[in-house]
């Protein structure tokens, strides 16, 4: 009985923990806690690519190593030679359901929107079959 009692409380510790966890790598946008506030920015909604924001104003962000420094979007890709129109974003913040990368978005509806870089502007992908 013992033994069952230490592999179950062992079980739930586990369990606990890597519901945690991945509560963590998930975006949250309704989360307070898991809010970042900066400076100049607006409050942190979510995350695409590496150093990417999206800020509750509908801002996308990109902090460039290079310059040390936040820019936005459309000025990281200037940099890069590239022009681009991702803001505003073709939906409300607060109806994004998911952002991966700045130009593929998901909204609460599941209606996808992908940014076409050649035409510089978002296009509603409409939603995978069912």
């Amino acid at each position: 009985m013992r033994v069952k009692s230490i592999a179950y409380g062992s079980a739930v510790v586990i369990a606990g923990f890597l519901g945690g966890m991945a509560g963590s790598w998930l975006w949250h946008p309704e989360a307070p806690e898991a809010s970042i506030v900066e400076p100049g920015l607006g409050q942190v909604v979510g995350t695409f690519g590496v150093g990417g924001v999206l800020t509750a104003n509908g801002k996308l962000w990109q902090y460039r190593p290079d310059k040390k420094d936040w820019m936005t979007l459309d000025e990281s890709f200037a940099l890069e030679g590239q022009g681009t129109n991702a803001v505003p974003l073709p939906i409300p913040v607060s109806e994004i359901k998911f952002m991966e990368t700045f130009g593929f978005l998901v909204s609460q509806k599941d209606e996808c929107w992908l940014y076409d870089i050649d035409e510089h502007r978002w296009t509603s992908i409409g939603a995978p079959p069912r």
